[in-house]
C-alpha cells in the first residue's frame, strides 16, 4: 500500500470505498457538503459497474493517525481510454489514465472535514503522483475542478499548472427566481415566448410530465433514450445496464423527470440530489417532425420548475449545449484540470 506522510496526517490508498466504510465515508462527505458524486452509493455503483470501462477505482484517504477517522478523501480512477480534451493528430489514441473524478462528474472536489490548505492539497497531489508512478500511466491528475474554487487556487499555489476545459452550467436558486415565469423575465423576449409557446402546445397535445423516484420511473425506454442521445457524441457513454444499476443504487437521491405523449417517451432527465443541489445530470430527447413543439424545451422548463420546487440552493445543468443554456439564463461555471502527461 502506498503511503504519503506529512506532519499532521498519513495518506494511504484503498482499493474499495467499502474499506473506508459507509459510516465514516458518509460522515465526512456530508460534513463538507460534497456533491452527490461523492456519496457512498454513487461511488459503490461506479466502482463495481463503472460507466466507463475498463475502470479501476482507487481512494486516497488521509487520517490523522493510521487507525483514525478519515480527515479527507479523494476518489480516482485508473482507466484505459482516450483523452477527452485531446485534439488534432493522435487525439483518438488510447491512454492509461489515472484521473479524478469520473468524467460523468462535472464537479471535482477534495472532500475534507478540515479547511483545505496548501500543505493538505500538496500531500494529496504527491500521493496521486506516487500512485501514478506505480501504475505506469500516460496521463494523471484532476479534471472538472471549479476554476474559481479553493481547490484550483491551492493547486496553483503549490505550483501545479491548470488548463481550462469546458464549463458547466448552473442556476442559483437561493434568493433567486421562485417560479419559472419569474426566471423567464431575465431572458430575451423571443426566448421567453418560444419556451412558453412550446409548453402550452405540449399541454394542449396531452403531454404528461412526471417526476418520480428513479427506481420507480426507470424502464427500458429511459435507458434507450439516454444511450441513443449520448451516442451521437460519445458512443457508449451511458451503458444501459450500468446506468440502471446506478439509478437503483441511489434510491431517493435520484429522480426521473419524463415527458410522455400517448405512451411514447419523448424526453427524460435523470435528476440527482444532494443537500444543496439538484443536478439535471443526464437524459435525452426525441424530435418527431410531426410535433409543433420541442420536447427539449418542454423538458428544460420542467427541470427549472423541479429545481425550484426541490428546496435546493442551486440547479446544476451539466456541460455542453452552451448556446441554449446561456440563452436561457444559466450561469457558466468555468472548469479547469490539472493534468500531467508522460
Amino acid at each position: 500500500m502506498i503511503g504519503t506522510r506529512t506532519a499532521s496526517c498519513t495518506v494511504s490508498v484503498a482499493d474499495s470505498v467499502e474499506e473506508v466504510g459507509r459510516r465514516a465515508w458518509t460522515s465526512l462527505v456530508e460534513a463538507c457538503g460534497a456533491p452527490v458524486f461523492y456519496s457512498y452509493d454513487f461511488l459503490c455503483s461506479v466502482e463495481k459497474l463503472p460507466l466507463t470501462s475498463p475502470s479501476r477505482a482507487r481512494y486516497l484517504v488521509a487520517r490523522e493517525e493510521p487507525a483514525g477517522e478519515p480527515v479527507a478523501v479523494l476518489p480516482v480512477y485508473l482507466q484505459h481510454t482516450r483523452d477527452p480534451f485531446a485534439t488534432g493528430p493522435g487525439a483518438d489514441a488510447l491512454l492509461t489514465v489515472l484521473m479524478g473524478h469520473v468524467w460523468h462528474c462535472y464537479d471535482t472536489v477534495l472532500p475534507s472535514r478540515v479547511p483545505l490548505t496548501a500543505p493538505l492539497v500538496e500531500t494529496f497531489w504527491n500521493a496521486l503522483g506516487e500512485l501514478a508512478d506505480s501504475s505506469d500511466v500516460d496521463l494523471w491528475g484532476l479534471a472538472n475542478v471549479a476554476a474559481d474554487g479553493e481547490l484550483a487556487r491551492l493547486l496553483t499555489e503549490i505550483g501545479v499548472a491548470t488548463e481550462s476545459t469546458v464549463p458547466r452550467y448552473r442556476l442559483p436558486l437561493a434568493g433567486g427566481p421562485a417560479t419559472l415565469d419569474e426566471h423567464l423575465t431575465t431572458v430575451s423576449r423571443p426566448s421567453r415566448r418560444t419556451l412558453r409557446q412550446f409548453a402550452r402546445r405540449a399541454r394542449d397535445a396531452g403531454a404528461e410530465i412526471t417526476l418520480r423516484q428513479g427506481s420507480e420511473a426507470l424502464d427500458q425506454d429511459v435507458l434507450d433514450l439516454c444511450e441513443a442521445t449520448a451516442d451521437k457524441h460519445a458512443p457508449g457513454y451511458y451503458p444501459p445496464d450500468r446506468l440502471a444499476a446506478l439509478v437503483n443504487a441511489l434510491g431517493p437521491d435520484c429522480g426521473i423527470l419524463r415527458v410522455d405523449l400517448d405512451g411514447v417517451l419523448l424526453a427524460v432527465s435523470l435528476c440527482l440530489y444532494d443537500r444543496t443541489r439538484m443536478h439535471a445530470w443526464a437524459g435525452g430527447c426525441l424530435y418527431p417532425q410531426e410535433l409543433n413543439w420541442s420536447p427539449q424545451y418542454v423538458l428544460f422548463a420542467a427541470e427549472l420548475e423541479a429545481g425550484m420546487a426541490s428546496g435546493r440552493q442551486v440547479l446544476e445543468c451539466g456541460r455542453r449545449n452552451d448556446e441554449f443554456k446561456t440563452r436561457y439564463g444559466l450561469h457558466a461555471q468555468p472548469l479547469v484540470r490539472a493534468a500531467v502527461r508522460r
